[in-house]
């Protein structure tokens, strides 16, 4: 079987070497050419020693401009591709001097924009492995603690219960917890397939309302609706996790008695499902973050969560051709609408 030939790589000395002679050829080719058509034309008289000064004077001028100009770009296409590998190798702080770079400034800048991305992202993900261990060993000593407690003797019927609610509250948080994570990644890579369903998309936000309605009352907060029929056709099973996660949100991020507004009208084709709330709110950098997988706006972890249900929610929008509008002011609150195409013509809503 016939072996294949390693071709040269950019920024090799197989490869200056074949530009030098390719670009000493081109040259001689080319000086030999305008002699002979000046003899061609009856201009010239060309003897041998002409000859070779017209292949070799050439010859050697592009011999020596290919090399500086093979040097200058091998140089710096060395560079760059040993910062490659020095990002392959795992080091992501490696930056490239872009000024002073010519031809190669645009592609310095490039390479320097994806380490910084690439840095950001692995420090993005380690500080959500970090809150993912925190918050899944926090229900697991409970449960443990919880567990061996009721081991001993002389608890009353009352203490046991209330043990056992503990335990059974922490292991809901760490079945939502894996349940979160599952959910991400499959969205993430396709692997979930979206069923298509005809439904009322109010009573299912109703239904959410109403289950989020206790932790509103918890913190003496002011829950109110303004729901419009609509009927909608899309992901009846992934639309709750919107639901959920945006209200939810609401309340949690604002104080004992504060107001939360929910709102879901039909515009043409289009659902809009509005929550806004006087919590609060949130600056320009953590809300252009917000949707990122690992972004923790809390970095003390002084509330229970990993950051996950905001990329769910933005997740299954876009999965389903839909978009978020946010809009948030420190201290005054935040305002979140979601559009999702699908609601079907208000003839068919008041049917």
């Amino acid at each position: 079987m016939r072996e294949m030939r390693e071709s040269p790589q950019l920024g090799s000395l197989r490869l200056l070497v074949r530009f030098i002679i390719l670009s000493a050829l081109l040259s001689a080719g080319a000086a030999a050419l305008c002699v002979l058509t000046a003899a061609l034309a009856g201009r010239l008289s060309p003897g041998p020693a002409v000859w070779a000064a017209a292949l070799a004077v050439p010859a050697a001028f592009g011999a020596v401009t290919a090399l500086l100009a093979g040097r200058y770009f091998n140089r710096r296409f060395r560079r760059l591709r040993d910062s490659f590998q020095t990002i392959i190798d795992g080091d992501l702080s490696v930056r490239l001097p872009v000024e002073g770079s010519g031809a190669f400034s645009a592609a310095y800048a490039d390479f320097n924009r994806m380490a910084e991305e690439l840095q950001n992202v692995r420090a993005r993900r380690d500080e959500y492995v970090n809150t993912f261990t925190h918050e899944f060993k926090t229900p697991l000593t409970a449960i443990r603690g919880f567990a061996e407690l009721l081991q001993e003797p002389g608890f009353t019927e009352a203490e046991q219960k209330k043990y056992l609610q503990i335990i059974a509250s922490e292991s809901t948080q760490l079945a939502e917890l894996a349940n979160d994570a599952l959910l991400l990644t499959k969205l993430e890579t396709g692997n979930l397939p979206v069923s298509r369903t005809t439904f009322w998309l109010d009573e299912q936000v109703s239904h959410c309302l109403l289950l989020l309605e206790g932790s509103a009352r918890e913190k003496a907060q002011t829950l109110t609706a303004d729901i419009a029929p609509v009927e909608f056709t899309g992901s009846v099973e992934l639309l709750p996790h919107v639901w959920n996660n945006l209200v939810g949100n609401a309340i949690k991020y604002t104080p004992n008695g504060g107001h939360i507004r929910v709102s879901l009208q039909r515009q043409g084709d289009t659902a809009v499902f509005t929550v806004a709330d006087d919590g609060i709110g949130m600056s320009d950098e953590v809300r252009s973050h917000i949707f990122d997988r690992y972004y923790q706006a809390d970095p003390a972890h002084t509330r229970r969560g990993i950051g996950l249900g905001l990329p769910i929610v933005h997740s299954i929008v876009s999965l389903c051709g839909g978009r978020i509008q946010v809009e948030s002011t420190p201290g005054a609150g935040s305002t979140f609408r979601v559009l999702l195409p699908g609601a079907e013509p208000t003839e068919a809503a008041g049917a």
